[in-house]
């Protein structure tokens, strides 16, 4: 069984495994059932959603990790190192694994080289402005968002990076990690730069039969293998795309959707589709572990604290 810990209200996104055929068994755990469990049943476990935890609730996953860690149990992506988009990006430049790049908005000068936009550090909103072309423009910007209720803390700059693949036609790729292996997935096509959601019709044929040969040949993989070890993350997706040949990663996330295409106008997307998933799947079956065993005991004295604090106040009917 692998069992992925979240946060309560993003389950969504890893229910969707359960429905890929020769997955091993999927469990969902979130980090507030698992702060309040005495000790957890050997699997798997794969720790997500960091980005949306705060500093308590990240450490407390991180002395979790050791817990199982510590037992012997196979666990993947380490609170207490992992990278979030903020930190990952610098990492990436910094390094010369990615050319552009980002500026916190809170405590760094406003960039210096340009065009570039505004995005939130933690929220999966995507852009939050245009292009933004000099500094009068990038303060502006700033100033209308965080005046619209948005934390500074919380928004970055990013340079831009991105080139058409046709005239007026961009693509995002993706990429999964499960502990080292790399499966390329599904593209996204639009007729925007941004690129987050796709938009239907934008590709066609040759588009479809190369993404094909993508997953097919998987790629990206020895690129990519650098740059979830420069993330400290060992299961997730990077959103990444191709600029003069090159490389450049947006984001890896650590809990993402994994819907599949079951139907579409051009056959060999469903097809694609289903290679992708099948590849996904035997990546899971080599981390899975067998269900069985004594269960390991969350005894970290902060764990065991945080239980007797969560037991002396009001429970709800439902907690996330």
């Amino acid at each position: 069984m692998i069992c992925f810990v979240t946060s309560g209200w993003h389950k969504y996104a890893v229910r969707e495994l359960r429905d890929v055929p020769g997955m091993p068994k999927v469990d969902l755990l979130s980090y507030n059932q698992m702060f309040r469990s005495k000790s957890l049943r050997r699997a798997t476990y794969v720790f997500t959603d960091f980005d949306r935890l705060d500093f308590w609730q990240r450490e407390l996953a991180a002395k979790a990790f050791r817990c199982l860690s510590d037992a012997g149990v196979r666990v993947l992506n380490d609170p207490a190192t992992a990278l979030t988009r903020l930190p990952l990006l610098k990492v990436l430049n910094r390094t010369g694994l990615n050319s552009f790049a980002v500026w916190d908005a809170e405590t760094d000068p406003l960039p210096d080289r340009y065009p570039v936009f505004l995005r939130t550090r933690s929220a999966h909103r995507g852009t939050q402005t245009e292009l933004l072309g000099n500094a009068e423009q990038a303060s502006m910007a700033l100033e209308r968002l965080v005046a619209s209720g948005l934390c500074k803390s919380d928004l970055m700059f990013v340079e831009y990076c991105a080139e058409p693949i046709k005239d007026g036609l961009f693509r995002k790729l993706a990429a999964y990690c499960v502990d080292g292996q790399i499966v390329t997935g599904m593209s996204v096509h639009d007729e925007s730069w941004h690129a987050k959601f796709g938009k239907e019709g934008a590709a066609d044929a040759e588009l479809y039969q190369d993404e094909y040969e993508a997953v097919r040949d998987n790629c990206y993989c020895d690129a990519l293998k650098k740059h979830f070890d420069a993330a400290g993350i060992s299961y997730g997706r990077a959103d990444f795309t191709l600029v003069r040949g090159r490389v450049e990663v947006y984001e890896i996330n650590t809990n993402p959707n994994n819907s599949r295409i079951l139907d579409h106008p051009y056959s060999i997307r469903v097809e694609t589709d289903a290679l992708f998933h099948q590849r996904l799947a035997e990546a899971m079956q080599a981390i899975d572990t067998p269900i069985g065993g004594k269960p390991v005991p969350l005894d970290h004295p902060d764990l065991v604290s945080q239980r007797k604090r969560d037991w002396l106040l009001p429970r709800p009917r439902w907690t996330p």
